[in-house]
């Protein structure tokens, strides 16, 4: 079996460590989705779902590839977290969701797209900020006063 391409993985034994997502799991993942939601990506052949006892299932491979790819190296486990909204980052990073989806159109800060919504890795908005926020030097702030 070609473990390289999910699309012809089989939901059987032969797969190791197969991870099976919910619905209610990628909703609580994205902050974001509905039936109408699910079946529009199913129909356009974005989000396949696979059947397991009877219930359908997602694949983590389908779901990054869904969101817009697969992670960076090094940066598997981060991108498995759930994701947060243009709000939370913004009230993490002390600034306006202006500018935080500017930067995400711009391609400054990573993000990913749950349809129209952006959605960002908690740990790519940490990179983010240790390039984009540094802190003062003394001297900074001495002419601050």
């Amino acid at each position: 079996m070609n473990l390289d391409n999910p699309l012809t993985w089989h939901l059987d034994a032969e797969v190791p460590d197969l991870e099976l997502l919910t619905r209610e799991r990628l909703i609580a993942r994205w902050q974001h989705g509905s039936d109408s939601f699910f079946w529009r990506a199913q129909e356009s052949c974005r989000l396949v779902p696979r059947q397991a006892g009877g219930l359908l299932r997602y694949v983590w491979a389908d779901v990054l590839a869904f969101e817009g790819g697969l992670p960076p190296a090094g940066l598997e486990a981060a991108y498995r977290q759930n994701l947060l909204t243009e709000d939370q980052v913004a009230t993490f990073c002390a600034c306006s969701t202006g500018i935080i989806i500017d930067q995400a159109k711009s391609g400054l800060l990573p993000c990913r797209r749950i349809g129209r919504a952006y959605r960002f890795v908690p740990a790519e908005v940490e990179r983010w900020q240790a390039r984009r926020w540094r802190p003062r030097s003394r001297r900074d702030q001495g002419s601050a006063q």
